[in-house]
């Protein structure tokens, strides 16, 4: 049996999260993602966001 859960739960990823609580996700699956993902992930990581924010 498949539970979905609101995707919102999984904002912590994002640098810049966006709400949307329409949208549900497999919590396993989901989870299972989240203990291979390093501690502290984010995506795009903060580093990248600063390159791409660089004036040239």
């Amino acid at each position: 049996m498949t539970l979905l859960v609101p995707s919102d739960l999984y904002n912590r990823w994002f640098s810049v999260p966006v709400s949307t609580p329409h949208i549900e996700v497999d919590y396993e699956i989901m989870n299972t993602l989240m203990q291979k993902l390093p501690k502290g992930y984010v995506f795009p990581d903060p580093v990248s966001i600063a390159i791409l924010n660089e004036k040239d």
